[in-house]
């Protein structure tokens, strides 16, 4: 349906709409002020439930910026301990190519590679 053919149609929508609640005035009143009370009560809810979890969201954040402030001095220590260690080399995990080093999770994919890439 082309824009401007929605626009017509929401336009009359709305003409008609008002026209028809002009006889109905009292009774539109009347709902609209029904209507006040629960509207009231589903903002309230989303304020309390929106507020509840940037609460929430802030002491986890405090939490864990404690926690990483401990992490920060347990992992400097780990370094320290390293360095003071023997070297050793890395060991590779995995399957690795024989022709150019790259390392792959599962056998298949070494094969795949090796396949496309080295013959």
């Amino acid at each position: 349906m082309h824009p401007v053919l929605k626009i017509l149609v929401g336009a009359l929508m709305v003409t008609l709409g008002v026209y028809s609640t002009l006889g109905f005035w009292p009774e539109v009143l009347t709902f609209v002020k029904a209507g006040i009370g629960p509207l009231m009560v589903l903002v309230g809810a989303f304020i309390v439930w929106l507020e509840s979890d940037e609460l929430k969201m802030r002491r986890e954040q405090k939490e864990s910026s404690q926690t990483d402030g401990m992490q920060r001095q347990f992992t400097e220590a780990i370094e320290e301990e390293t360095d003071k260690g023997p070297e050793q080399t890395p060991v590779q995990e995995g399957n690795t190519c024989a022709e150019c080093g790259k390392t792959f999770d599962t056998e298949r994919g070494m094969h795949i590679h090796q396949a496309q890439k080295h013959e």
